[in-house]
Formats: C-alpha cells, structure tokens, sequence
C-alpha cells in the first residue's frame, strides 16, 4: 500500500511537471503581492471606525436585506447618504457620474458606501457630514491618529 501511494505521488509529480502545471503554480506564487503588516493595522482600524459611523448612523454594519431609509426618506443605507451627497463625492472619488437612481443604490450598498465613507473621512478629512455620530464616536481624533500611522 505504502508503495502504491508513494508511485502516485511521482506519477502525479510527473504528470503536472510535463503539462507544465507545476511551473505555472510557482508563478502565481511568485506573484502575489507582500502584506504589509501596518497597512493592515491602518485598513483594520478605518474599517473599525466605518462599523462604528454605520452602527451609529443606522443601528448596525454590514449589508441588508431590506433598503434602509432615514429623515422621512431623504437618507438612505447605513450611513445615511442623502442621493446629491453621494452623487457629489462619487464624482470627486473616481469622475464616476451617477444618476439619482444609482446614488440611492449605491447608498444602500454597505460595501460601496463605506468606501465613498471612508474617503470622505480620511481622504477629504470631512467627517462633519456625520455631526452628531463624528462627535459622539470622535472620529476626528480617529482620523487623526490613523493618518498618522
């Protein structure tokens, strides 16, 4: 048994060495990109910070089933985006143009809203978007300290 075990592995050895596939793998390996333990630190801590504006702004983080609505409907998702605000700094982002339909999905969209959030707050240095979440959480000495990494 152990024989037969050890004569499939060179045989699968064999295999994946004359189809080049073994070659291939080293490649990709060779490829992926070094982790920087501080930008991980420094991702962690505006990911940290986004959760807490999120939980703040509309009582939890992360996607939802249903459309979350604020301010008689004038605010949409979890942070509370009003559709010209997130049309505005989508285009200041990336020149992305949305239309107020788009806005409002992407609105409720946590992953897309957080990264317009987190640019707004740690790029543009404009947490006063959030008043009275910024003030409570602190964000801006948040940001202060994170920008500082």
């Amino acid at each position: 048994m152990t024989l037969r075990a050890a004569t499939y592995s060179i045989l699968l050895a064999a295999a994946f060495g004359a189809c080049g596939c073994a070659a291939n793998k080293r490649n990709v390996a060779a490829a992926a990109p070094a982790v920087d333990p501080r930008q991980q630190d420094i991702d962690w801590r505006k990911e940290q910070v986004m959760q807490q504006l999120a939980v703040c702004e509309s009582g939890s983080w992360g996607p939802q089933s249903q459309p979350i609505y604020g301010g008689r409907g004038a605010y949409h998702g979890r942070f509370q985006f009003t559709p010209r605000t997130y049309i505005t700094y989508q285009q200041r982002h990336d020149g992305t143009v949305l239309t107020t339909r788009e806005a409002i999905d992407a609105a409720q969209d946590y992953n897309k809203a957080a990264k317009l959030a987190s640019f707004m707050i740690f790029e543009l240095g404009e947490a006063w978007h959030w008043p009275l979440c910024s003030r409570k959480l602190g964000i801006p000495a948040k940001v202060k300290e994170i920008n500082s990494l």
